[in-house]
């Protein structure tokens, strides 16, 4: 299903009839929006005396950036009102005007989350403030910026299956877009877990890989729209970007291309070039005589390709043919 922050949010508010909480409380409908890059919203909904919400950092050490904190949103009545419809006019309320306003920006859907719970805001914020950092075995520890809905498509993958469970304990379920334009939705308990451990979330070497690998193609996508600006073919944005630079990272693989600089440069040239520029012959017998770490690196061994294949190579990259 393609995501639609409005349909998410209906489909949140159908749940809140059918979800009380231990005791019979009514379950109620919130967002968690991630105002790091969007300071002014945070500004505009944080005047406002008509509604619940708290940082997701109140319990962490980033507690300090009052400014710019996720803030768990509870919807207030007047704001569903206007989202189920119909309008009557202009008006609105604060909170649907920065939502509209968020979703109008540039990666402003991955700023949004949704979900409906029966448990109150306090014991939310206290839930989550927890995942907002790990720690490592070696007690060293790291910022996890879940509210990102594309951080949270990757965390998911390296959490345990005790781990997901415990964070999606309290909601119905968690509602968020992808970057592939989908909806994705995570079922929960609707209740909080009985019990957690003490501290932030723990993390072994393995996970804290696995989450570095997952995040490595998006940390090459910006490296390349600064350093080529206005130079990468059809000037694609990050969203655009990543999926072609994921290709070029498996067939950097393939090639046994290893190292930072090495993998940058194959990376860069199969974005730039051409994403098969690698089966020019003169170009693939340089990759099968590279070796990893030896002198020159990938540079070196690519020396002696003509500036005239490179430029036919590119050629046909540009115009869609083979390499």
């Amino acid at each position: 299903m393609q995501y639609s922050w409005q349909d998410a949010l209906l489909s949140t508010f159908a749940e809140l009839p059918h979800h009380r909480g231990p005791y019979g409380e009514a379950a109620r409908a919130y967002v968690i929006v991630d105002f790091r890059g969007h300071p002014d919203l945070l500004a505009r909904l944080t005047a406002t005396e008509d509604l619940s919400f708290g940082s997701v950092w109140a319990q962490t050490g980033l507690d300090i950036y009052g400014d710019v904190a996720p803030l768990l949103i509870e919807v207030d009545g007047a704001s569903q009102g206007v989202l189920r419809g119909p309008r009557h006019g202009d008006f609105s309320t604060v909170l649907v005007r920065v939502l509209e306003a968020l979703h109008e920006r540039s990666g402003g859907r991955y700023a949004m989350m949704s979900f409906a719970s029966a448990v109150p805001l306090e014991k939310l914020i206290a839930h989550f403030g927890p995942f907002c950092d790990y720690a490592l075995p070696d007690a060293s520890e790291f910022f996890l910026h879940w509210y990102d809905s594309r951080i949270l498509a990757r965390v998911l993958q390296v959490w345990t299956p005790e781990q997901r469970a415990r964070f999606a304990g309290p909601f119905v379920t968690l509602r968020y877009a992808l970057r592939d334009g989908t909806l994705a939705e995570l079922p929960g308990a609707g209740r909080l877990p009985a019990a957690r451990p003490e501290g932030i979330e723990k993390f072994s070497p393995e996970q804290h890989q696995m989450l570095f690998d997952l995040d490595y193609p998006d940390k090459l996508a910006v490296q390349l729209r600064r350093l080529y600006p206005d130079m990468l073919p059809g000037n694609p944005d990050q969203d655009t970007l990543v999926p072609r630079v994921q290709k070029q990272l498996e067939r950097a693989r393939a090639h046994g291309v290893a190292g930072d600089k090495d993998t940058f440069d194959y990376v860069a040239w199969g974005v730039a070039i051409s994403p098969r520029f690698d089966e020019h012959p003169l170009i693939a017998d340089g990759l099968r005589a590279y070796r990893p770490g030896a002198e020159g690196g990938l540079t070196q061994a690519l020396a002696g390709v003509p500036d005239a294949v490179w430029d036919a190579v590119h050629r046909a990259g540009r115009d869609g043919g083979d390499a």
